[in-house]
């Protein structure tokens, strides 16, 4: 193929493919994914181009670029996601609850859950109604049977059941002397049985927040903050995570899977 293609008119391009692709998702070796932009090697600097040419366009890559081997494949997909709502708490936590939040010292996962990550869903509009603590379910690999424990797992209202209820926000917490997505892996397989609007993970310094997409394609980073900066960036948090916000996004995900008609919708997640 001709060389020196333009990589912004590759990404274009790919994305359009995906568009009018049933599953709009494309599958494609690593190598020639490497092929289509007309490189004979990938150099980081090169992964790193079309890492952030795929964020621009919103296309998820998993594997990412940087860790796929040459003969992985590569599942490039669109998530659906809801647009940011503009809405805001109200009342909003004062300075000082921010204040102290930042301040509070938390070691082990059971400190984070209770001193950062509860009253953090608290002031997105949660009740104590909303809130299942270690909540317990079911998994299955094949015959094996295994009950699996989410740190915390927050519906839409006091109704606790995956078969009945609403599980809108699934939350895994790590300890503090661990990485920020030490607990994807976890969250991510949980919400496959889960089914809840988002997963969030969190150590207590660095909260990170995916839509769940389904199963069939990558789930999609929506958010990441620091603690540091929960004050001035509360309103984009609220705006995924509220309690209204994440009802919504899951009824119209629920929607879409199920092929209503009513999935058509300007919220789909």
């Amino acid at each position: 193929m001709a060389r020196n293609r333009d990589p912004r008119d590759v990404v274009a391009s790919i994305r359009r493919s995906i568009e009018v692709s049933p599953r709009r998702a494309r599958r494609v070796r690593s190598h020639r994914l490497r092929d289509l932009f007309g490189f004979h090697a990938w150099s980081d600097q090169r992964r790193e181009l079309v890492t952030l040419l795929f964020q621009e366009h919103g296309i998820a890559v998993e594997p990412p670029i940087q860790v796929a081997a040459p003969n992985d494949w590569v599942l490039l997909t669109l998530p659906e996601l809801p647009p940011m709502s503009e809405a805001h708490a109200d009342p909003r936590p004062s300075e000082a609850w921010f204040d102290h939040l930042q301040s509070v010292r938390m070691d082990s996962e059971r400190e984070v859950e209770m001193h950062f990550a509860s009253p953090l869903l608290r002031a997105l509009g949660y009740a104590e109604e909303n809130e299942a603590v270690g909540f317990r379910f079911d998994t299955w690999e094949g015959v094996s049977h295994r009950v699996a424990e989410a740190d915390l797992l927050y519906f839409a209202d006091d109704n606790h059941s995956l078969a009945e209820g609403e599980p809108l926000v699934l939350v895994e917490c790590k300890s503090s002397d661990r990485a920020p997505d030490a607990g994807t892996g976890q969250a991510k397989s949980y919400a496959y049985w889960i089914k809840p609007a988002y997963y969030v993970t969190t150590n207590g310094n660095v909260v990170v927040v995916y839509n769940y997409q389904g199963g069939a394609v990558p789930d999609a980073k929506v958010l990441e903050m620091d603690r540091s900066d929960l004050s001035k960036r509360f309103d984009e948090l609220y705006g995924v995570l509220s309690h209204d916000m994440a009802l919504e996004t899951r009824r119209a995900k629920v929607a879409r899977l199920m092929g209503s008609p009513d999935a058509g919708g300007p919220r789909t997640g």
